[in-house]
């Protein structure tokens, strides 16, 4: 038996590969295929997704099981992109899963509702991403889409020999994201220069005074994160979930700092962003390895705060980087007893 994940390059967001070799067969999963230039165009040079996509089909094989968590440009852009070419993701994918606006308006929202109207919302990149969202619903109709609302009362899913315990979103999230999306988006996260990021603070200036607040994006909060279990490993692939849902439902699993969830990785949540890793939530957990994927280029991720929490939780955590610039940017002279806890991500990490 062999698993390898990659943590492609996909700019400030989210795309996932992991490949599982058991007697004989082979398990596929994507996750997430960051924005649109992670696929690119289709002519010319091959962006990661595209580059990843073509190698499977070179080798005759499918993607098994490709999971959208969320509706952010950042998650689903290259997704799109790679859906608008049949011989891509349509023809590559055999199951999608997606919890879609539709999805959810079907259960939460009121009948008088109407899915495409969503007034109120100041940002953009928030509307692009909800007209995103109703535009991956209708291609996936067309496919086959586990057209089921995934959330965190869910069983365990399975798939061939991997195990999908649903950690995130609760049901509490999806009514809220379903009845009140439109007047509740925020408006706070917005494109922000790196002159914004807290980079330049040594760690141990947050040691200490360390109050958490909690990422209040219901689309984030939406997203769909959980435990997968292959065999004796175990990952745990955090999206861009909220810390207090996950800790929540860790805790009714039975996990707590006396028993911890061992991991092979966590993937962290948001890119890094302090809103969205506690450290009450790191608390529950055991790894020698949390990713974070984004090159930093904007909203100012990942934040070195949590960074600090990672490695203040527990003297074996290592934090691994999908871009080498990150490191070089947030690593201070001050910082170079911590400078062999920090690492780039390999190409293809061994789980």
């Amino acid at each position: 038996m062999s698993s390898t994940i990659q943590v492609l390059h996909a700019s400030h967001g989210d795309c996932l590969f992991i490949r599982h070799q058991q007697d004989g067969s082979i398990f596929n999963l994507l996750i997430d295929g960051g924005p649109a230039e992670t696929f690119g165009q289709l002519h010319g040079y091959a962006k990661p997704l595209r580059s990843l996509l073509e190698e499977l089909r070179a080798r005759n094989e499918s993607i098994d099981l490709a999971i959208i968590t969320h509706v952010d440009d950042d998650h689903i852009g290259g997704i799109l992109e790679a859906m608008s070419y049949d011989e891509y993701l349509p023809s590559l994918v055999k199951e999608f899963w997606f919890n879609s606006y539709g999805q959810i308006s079907s259960i939460f929202v009121e009948p008088n509702d109407k899915k495409n109207e969503v007034p109120g919302i100041a940002d953009a990149e928030a509307k692009t991403s909800i007209s995103q969202g109703i535009t991956l619903e209708e291609k996936l109709r067309k496919l086959n889409w586990y057209n089921q609302v995934i959330h965190n009362d869910s069983p365990p899913l399975i798939r061939s020999n991997l195990e999908f315990t649903i950690l995130s979103p609760s049901v509490k999230t999806l009514q809220r994201l379903g009845k009140k999306w439109e007047r509740e988006y925020p408006q706070t996260e917005k494109k922000t220069a790196k002159s914004e990021s807290d980079h330049s603070f040594p760690f141990s200036h947050f040691f200490c005074a360390d109050q958490f607040k909690s990422d209040p994006s219901i689309p984030n909060g939406s997203s769909i994160a959980f435990i997968l279990k292959i065999g004796n490993i175990r990952l745990l692939l955090l999206a861009d979930s909220h810390a207090g849902v996950v800790e929540e439902k860790l805790r009714s699993l039975g996990y707590s700092s006396d028993n911890p969830l061992e991991c092979s990785m966590v993937k962290i949540s948001h890119h890094g962003s302090k809103g969205n890793t506690s450290q009450s939530l790191l608390s529950l957990l055991s790894s020698k390895r949390y990713v974070i994927s984004t090159d930093s280029s904007i909203f100012g991720h990942p934040d070195k705060r949590t960074i600090a929490r990672i490695l203040s939780a527990h003297e074996g955590n290592h934090v691994y980087f999908n871009y080498d610039s990150v490191i070089r940017n947030i690593l201070l002279p001050e910082d170079a007893i911590y400078a062999d806890r920090l690492h780039v991500c390999e190409e293809k990490m061994v789980l």
